[in-house]
């Protein structure tokens, strides 16, 4: 089976299965969600200045940055996924400005009519989905949709984390895990520009919050012993996730078929 093929029809299944499951809020109970509000406070900074600016999330989930979005004002939203058949709700959250898109084959496929389509591309626990040997294949699909000066911003579980083999296998369709090094080096193989690592904390900590950190500090501080005495770790993140974001510059595409 088809690597592409097989997380399509893992997602397929699992939407099928869950659909009845799947909170379908309207727009005033999204709103005020605690992360939708975190997101909008962590992503602005990073967001393009330009409310109208043309913003993808790729594997949009539950809509939470999308949410964030339209919360800070931005017109020009897209998201894209698998088995979107039940998440019709989230564009009716602004059908004016939000279009639902349906990922058919893979990723690469998707965007490869794209060209320079977008301004920001948003890329959250998704690319640890992607087969090895077809990761130039989706990330120059990325560069090759983003306008020049365009943004993508990455989220994937930490491999150097302290939970790095729970992060890999906690669903069957996780395909590959990044280290900050092994991500910062195929985003520069692939052209990308200013690579760099970001910390979003908690927009509003709540006690709860406090005493897990607390709690993880210990863990945390063994790891980075650990790493300095043992390992190679780039950028110092050993938390359990990693957030990057790359810029596009002049670099001509490698974006390719042969690649695929």
């Amino acid at each position: 089976m088809d690597p592409h093929a097989f997380i399509a029809e893992v997602y397929r299944r699992m939407a099928a299965r869950h659909a009845a499951q799947q909170p379908r809020l309207g727009w005033r109970g999204i709103e005020s969600d605690p992360m939708v509000v975190s997101s909008a406070h962590q992503y602005s900074p990073y967001l393009p200045s330009d409310r109208s600016a043309a913003i993808l999330d790729l594997g949009f989930g539950n809509g939470a940055f999308l949410a964030a979005c339209l919360k800070l004002g931005y017109t020009n939203l897209s998201g894209a996924d698998f088995s979107i058949g039940n998440k019709d709700h989230i564009r009716n959250w602004a059908p004016d400005r939000i279009s639902l898109f349906e990922i058919n084959g893979d990723i690469g496929e998707f965007l490869s009519d794209r060209k320079e389509r977008f301004d920001f591309i948003h890329l959250s626990h998704v690319i640890e989905h992607v087969p090895k040997y077809s990761l130039f294949w989706v990330v120059d699909s990325l560069y090759w949709s983003l306008k020049v000066g365009g943004s993508l911003l990455v989220r994937t579980p930490n491999m150097e984390g302290p939970c790095a083999l729970s992060s890999f296998y906690v669903t069957m369709s996780h395909e590959y895990g990044f280290a900050a090094s092994n991500l910062i080096s195929l985003l520069d193989m692939c052209g990308f520009d200013d690579v760099r690592l970001l910390n979003f904390r908690p927009h509003a900590r709540t006690m709860k919050q406090r005493l897990g950190d607390f709690l993880r500090w210990p863990f945390l501080q063994a790891s980075r012993w650990r790493h300095r005495l043992f390992g190679e770790n780039v950028g110092g993140e050993l938390g359990d996730e990693i957030i990057m974001i790359a810029s596009r510059g002049t670099w001509p595409p490698y974006f390719d078929r042969r690649y695929r």
